[in-house]
């Protein structure tokens, strides 16, 4: 008889992943198709009721994961405020309207929580205690695992160190949050200043492979001010490993062998001797594998919550 499975799902601004995922991380049916989240609310869920009825004949569960960027209420499942990913208005009761659309209990969560979790579940951070996910792609997101279980904040809004205000030089971001540094650190940053500086790219990974001594102007700034990140969220939560994925990660040794170096300048040596930074392993399937992790944590805790976990707030 074929083990359960959960149906899991992964919302991204352009893309929707999902899969079928079984307890111990394995993913089965894994599909990706255009999300259309920044058409509208009626796109969106239309998107997802055809990726759900493609895969949900073989699940046969009651509950579903789901990751969505935003912050997600713990508590209510409700984006916070609003989420520029997503065409839909303030305060969005995600999981109420998911719930009525797949007719099923859902265990949601914001996407950098979930790369996170299957990251230190069955990717680059298994066997670690404390570990932080940093998903670098447009901008930087971040999730935070201790003992098993995502730490989110009293809202839901743990993590968020892509704004932290280190007093970056580069352009105000939308955020509002003085002195934030992703519009230095994120891709599209990267790829905007590389353009500012007169280089013809469009992608971070051509400002890495460049040779043009204004690309590696770029690069120093990106690289240390990601460093000075990844150094504050480690001397206040000393985590055993620290995952880097995202797009931007994909320039391998090119990014990490100087981020390495340079996050030590920014942290206590007791705390840099201990610390290991490495690639993450599950690519994009990391989403959708964290999404289905949390609601079977929620499923074998036969627990009433259906994100989150109070113990770990």
């Amino acid at each position: 008889m074929e083990s359960p499975r959960i149906l899991a799902f992964d919302l991204g601004g352009t893309d929707l992943k999902v899969a079928r995922v079984g307890s111990d991380g394995s993913v089965h049916g894994f599909m990706r198709v255009p999300s259309r989240a920044a058409e509208s609310e009626t796109e969106m869920l239309g998107a997802i009721r055809d990726a759900a009825a493609a895969l949900a004949a073989g699940d046969g569960m009651p509950i579903a994961g789901f990751g969505s960027p935003g912050v997600l209420h713990p508590e209510t499942g409700a984006i916070v405020d609003r989420t520029p990913n997503l065409r839909l208005p303030p305060d969005y009761p995600m999981r109420e309207r998911l719930e009525e659309l797949l007719g099923r209990r859902v265990v949601i969560d914001n996407d950098a929580n979930c790369a996170a979790l299957a990251e230190h579940h069955s990717g680059a951070a298994r066997g670690a205690r404390v570990s932080l996910t940093v998903t670098v792609g447009t901008g930087v997101g971040c999730g935070i695992v201790v003992d098993g279980h995502v730490v989110r904040g009293s809202f839901g809004g743990a993590g968020e160190i892509g704004h932290l205000p280190l007093g970056s030089d580069g352009p105000a971001c939308r955020c509002g949050v003085e002195g934030c540094a992703e519009p230095v650190t994120g891709g599209g940053g990267v790829v905007a200043r590389a353009r500012e500086a007169g280089l013809d790219v469009t992608s971070v990974r051509e400002v890495f492979d460049s040779t043009d001594p204004r690309a590696a102007i770029v690069r120093e700034r990106m690289i240390d001010h990601l460093a000075r990140m990844l150094g504050a969220a480690a001397m206040l939560l000393n985590p055993d490993v620290i995952v880097i994925g995202g797009g931007v990660s994909r320039a391998g040794d090119l990014l990490l062998a100087p981020l390495r170096e340079r996050t030590g300048r920014y942290m206590l040596r007791s705390h840099w001797s201990r610390l290991r930074i490495v690639p993450a392993e599950l690519g994009e399937t990391a989403g959708v594998i964290g999404a289905g992790l949390a609601a079977w944590q929620v499923q074998d805790r036969g627990s009433d919550r259906r994100t989150g976990d109070r113990r770990r707030t």
